[in-house]
């Protein structure tokens, strides 16, 4: 007899003992599909497509019977494709994506804020995620924003051996900060230090502690030092900010 996989509608011969013995089940030569032989075909139809197979079929090849039965839910006409991810794991995995983005957004936020909070537009949105993982966020600070606009130095006119200094800073950042401690260095003309002092903000702005406000962006500040004279050997001197 002959038959014709439902699938890619080839037609060749069976064996109808070796049929009976499969349960009905074939295989087919062409595309490996399994199927039920119960659809008897016309020879005259399809002869040219049979003798082409059969010249095409090694003599010790079975012409595609399967050998033992195969379970109904295996059988290649019961199959239907299926989906790798229903509806409800596609959204799953989609919101694990997203909460894996937003954590590791999260984790370089916190490891870099130090840095980040110096960004005006982003500051807001890292005091809100720093509100979620219960972290510290520390001020914006950088000194190296800070310069001196201006600065003299002379002899104090009313104390001896002693020198006046008269600055101006400026805050160059687009965000306030703390005002620096300032550290004034003399050398000799060698370039050695031969004196020098640190000087903190309620000291050169003569102010208390407790009523230091925030260094404003683009705001002059003007201050006065009076330190004792380190005498002939000072030829320059230098101002940093820590």
């Amino acid at each position: 007899m002959q038959t014709e996989c439902p699938h890619c509608h080839t037609v060749f011969r069976i064996n109808e003992s070796e049929l009976h013995k499969a349960s009905g089940q074939v295989r087919c030569g062409h595309c490996k599909a399994v199927f039920t032989a119960d659809n008897p075909y016309n020879t005259s139809t399809y002869q040219d497509t049979l003798n082409s197979l059969d010249d095409n079929t090694p003599d010790n090849e079975s012409p595609g019977v399967v050998a033992d039965v195969i379970p109904p839910e295996l059988r290649a006409e019961s199959r239907k494709g299926k989906s790798r991810y229903g509806f409800i794991g596609t959204l799953l995995l989609s919101i694990a994506i997203m909460l894996s983005i937003i954590a590791g957004l999260l984790q370089y936020a916190y490891y870099n804020r130090d840095s980040l909070v110096k960004i005006p537009e982003l500051r807001p949105w890292i005091e809100k995620a720093c509100l979620m993982v219960s972290c510290n966020l520390p001020a914006p600070r950088d000194t190296s924003l800070i310069i001196l606009s201006s600065k003299n130095i002379f002899t104090h006119p009313n104390t001896e051996n002693a020198l006046m200094i008269s600055a101006t800073i400026i805050n160059q950042a687009e965000f306030e900060q703390d005002f620096p401690i300032i550290e004034l260095r003399f050398e000799n003309v060698r370039g050695k230090t031969i004196a020098g002092r640190r000087f903190h903000a309620e000291e050169y702005l003569g102010i208390p502690e407790s009523q230091l406000r925030k260094m404003q962006p683009d705001t002059p500040v003007n201050f006065n030092l009076e330190i004792k004279d380190p005498g002939s050997d000072m030829v320059s001197y230098e101002f940093s900010f820590l």
